[in-house]
């Protein structure tokens, strides 16, 4: 094993043969500190993707041996990065190749398309990898989260993923699986269970169909991967090369694993989520294998952003939040401060989702094509997901348009390089512009960051640093913040969360490799000449950039950089056409009152036209224009649960939900995935072998029908994921489903056996 040295990306590497398939594999969510991939023998300072050797707590829980394998059969880039620190932007950038803010699919206050209902999405206009490869005869697929939007208000599924090149697309989660929502009026029947999230709760499938109204979310990453399975084995023998992304829901919270990865039923570890994510990675490398695609695909492992720290890592149990949404504060839902051991974090990196911190946008990276991708190497390149597309157009001999800007890079020369010997000790090369909303807040060049502004940790009271207890007992959040997370900018008064980090009238600059943390007791000294060397070539990168999207966007490319900022801010955008026009509730926070939207924001007569009239349609009200774009399926003799119940002007009332999966049914997919062996395999390959936690602690191990198992897995499955039975939660037996707890272990007879201790 050896840490590669960085190349000049100067020209893309020619493959020879036929073009390679691609798979990319898409985590919600998952921090730098959220994984177990880096070998033994190499420095953690060179490769600090794994538990640090000192924190054995983590190391017990934290369990992801297929994904350690599977770099071990390829790269890990310890500098990779996703496009933005929240869902929908990074995901328009990864799916073009460009940042946003070149296409106005961005604001400096909403950041991500908030429901249904909400106008605007990911343009047709911007050309994907997956247009780029269907035009070199390759066969298509997306499976899972999309979050970039759906309707223009005309067609309902105008944004969605098969009019982006994505040819077959079987199980197609619209939005973010968010936080889920309390009684209220998405709830009919005078049901009062929660079920399921507070908007994008359904599973949709080309041309629009809807299959699944609210989302069953018990064994929800096991039955995601059933359309992905079934696109690698259909296309296996077909003669064309073909590209699918798996975009998994998971880590995102809420926490909603399946019971054979619950090691405590009770403390509901956030880590547990890894091991099932893990499992899953791992069921897909097997159907390489078994079709033999596992030498000509090229499989790419990354996430959309950093740790949602401010609800996956602050209050545990997990879920304990959604035991009486009228408690109050957290310690109301009987919760207490996260053991950091044991929830999602960004390892050594400060901050996490929504921040220009390096945890809220440096996540893991791991590249494998056997035989091609050295294996077994670790790659300090500074590189990310902007780059996938230029890559793999590259890597399948494709051309890419001049006639667009793009903003990543292709690496096929670093990936491709010939395999050194030994560990190589080497610079960091290459370069990331760290955008939040329209402001450039940082620039990395190298070993180096340059950094003009950085999100404060506070929540809605600007002025009181966040408890050191929460974000896993890191304090660096926005907890309590109106918005959730920390914001972009100080162009609104309850959203000043930024602040200048300047010393004597300069930025900051940090070197990365000395300080991954980003301690500002070690910044540089910006009075000397290097340094300042260093800043005057970040403040030509993010004029540079700046001027590059001003002239995509139709804008005065000139001027000062608040001068373009502020035009960018006035400029119409995709994102908050609807969200910010007529929002019928200010914010109440003590002493004041303010508006939902920031100011400045544009007057409708400067936003987009094809959006006018500009209608609040967040929820499926006030009007029957709002309503009729939220997706509603009724299904003859559907007893619910309901997603929600739209009732129209004219008196007319629609309970929106359905159950029209292939399968049936909800519970584990055992025929589709070879059976439980796949679980038990994974159990004991999780602890090398042994049992993995002894019978009173609750583990419900796949595969074995003892009495005292099935009560273990009975328990689980009938307190729901709950940390207290005050109502099923995700378990829930969803009519028509059946419940029998032998039912989980169906298959098990086919399977070899294996000696079990209980």
């Amino acid at each position: 094993r050896f840490c590669l040295a960085s190349l000049l990306l100067a020209g893309a590497a020619v493959v020879q043969g036929r073009p390679p398939n691609f798979l990319f594999l898409l985590v919600d969510d998952w921090g730098f500190g959220d994984v177990d991939a880096c070998p033994s023998d190499i420095p953690y300072t060179d490769c600090p993707l794994r538990p640090h050797p000192k924190d054995k707590a983590r190391a017990e829980h934290l369990k992801s041996p297929r994904i350690k394998q599977l770099a071990s059969e390829g790269m890990i880039f310890t500098n990779w990065y996703a496009p933005r620190a929240i869902c929908s932007p990074s995901r328009a950038a990864l799916m073009s190749g460009r940042d946003p803010i070149r296409y106005g699919d961005i604001n400096q206050f909403v950041r991500i398309f908030p429901t249904s209902g909400s106008r605007g999405g990911f343009p047709q206009s911007e050309k994907t990898t997956a247009e780029y490869l269907r035009g070199l005869n390759y066969s298509t697929g997306y499976s899972g989260k999309w979050h970039l939007g759906l309707t223009n208000g005309k067609d309902e599924f105008h944004y969605a993923a098969w009019n982006h090149g994505f040819d077959e697309v079987e199980y197609f989660v619209e939005g973010s699986n968010g936080e889920p929502c309390g009684p209220g009026f998405e709830h009919g029947g005078g049901d009062t269970n929660i079920y399921h999230m507070c908007s994008f709760s359904h599973v949709l499938r080309k041309p629009g169909e809807i299959i699944e109204q609210p989302i069953r979310w018990e064994n929800s990453t096991a039955r995601e991967l059933v359309s992905t399975l079934s696109f690698i084995e259909r296309h296996a023998n077909d003669g064309r090369p073909w590209f699918f992304m798996h975009a998994f829901t998971s880590v995102h919270l809420p926490w909603k694993l399946n019971r054979h990865f619950v090691t405590d039923p009770v403390a509901k570890l956030w880590t547990d989520q890894v091991g099932e994510l893990d499992w899953a990675v791992g069921v897909l490398m097997d159907q390489l294998a078994a079709t033999g695609q596992e030498d000509n695909t090229v499989v790419v492992l990354t996430a959309d952003n950093g740790p949602y720290l401010e609800f996956a890592s602050s209050d545990c149990p997990q879920n304990c939040r959604l035991q009486n949404h009228s408690a109050g504060a957290p310690e109301g839902f009987g919760c207490s401060p996260c053991n950091p051991a044991v929830v999602s974090h960004a390892g050594p990196l400060s901050g996490g989702k929504g921040q220009t911190w390096e945890g809220g946008v440096r996540v893991p990276g791991i590249w494998r094509w056997p035989g091609k991708i050295p294996a077994g190497t670790v790659n300090p390149t500074v590189a990310g997901s902007l780059d996938f597309l230029p890559t793999a157009v590259a890597l399948a001999n494709g051309k890419l348009d001049d006639t667009i800007t793009l903003d990543g890079r292709d690496l096929s020369a670093t990936l491709l390089a010939p395999s050194a010997r030994g560990l190589i000790q080497s610079e960091p090369d290459g370069s990331f512009v760290y955008w939040c909303g329209v402001n450039i807040m940082a620039v990395r060049l190298g070993r180096y960051k340059v950094v003009w502004l950085a999100q404060k940790w506070v929540g809605g009271d600007l002025h009181t640093e966040t408890k050191s207890s929460v974000c896993a007992g890191t304090g660096k959040c926005c907890a309590g913040s109106p918005t959730r997370l920390c914001t972009c900018s100080a162009n609104h008064d309850f959203t000043d969360q930024t602040k200048y980090p300047d010393m004597n009238g300069k930025p900051v600059v940090f070197d990365l490799v000395k300080t991954p943390e980003e301690d500002l007791d070690m910044r540089e000294d910006t009075l000397s000449e290097s340094v300042q060397s260093i800043i005057d070539q970040g403040e030509g990168v993010r004029l540079e950039k700046l001027r590059s999207v001003a002239k995509d966007r139709g804008l005065l490319p000139s001027g000062s950089v608040e001068a373009m900022e502020k035009q960018l801010i006035m400029a119409p955008d995709l994102m908050s056409v609807d969200f910010c026009v007529d929002a019928p509730h200010p914010i109440v926070l003590p002493g004041r009152t303010v508006p939902v939207c920031p100011a400045p924001f544009s007057p409708p007569a400067q936003q987009i036209k094809k959006f006018q009239p500009y209608e609040n349609c967040v929820t499926p009200g006030p009007s029957d224009a709002c309503r009729k774009r939220y997706p509603c399926c009724q299904h003859e003799g559907y007893e619910g649960p309901f997603e929600y119940v739209v009732k129209y002007d004219n008196g007319t009332v629609n309970q929106c939900g359905c159950f029209k999966q292939p399968t049936g049914s909800s519970l584990f997919p055992e025929t589709r995935l070879l059976n439980s062996s796949s679980v038990r395999r994974w159990q004991l390959l999780a602890e090398h072998g042994n049992v993995w936690r002894a019978a009173s602690e609750g583990t419900c191990w796949a595969a074995n029908e003892s009495a005292a198992n099935l009560k273990r897995c009975d328990s689980i499955a009938r307190w729901g994921l709950n940390n207290l039975p005050t109502g099923w939660l995700w378990n829930e037996a969803y009519v028509p489903d059946a419940w029998n707890p032998q039912d989980i272990m169906a298959g098990a007879a086919a399977a070899e056996p294996l000696e079990f201790t209980i």
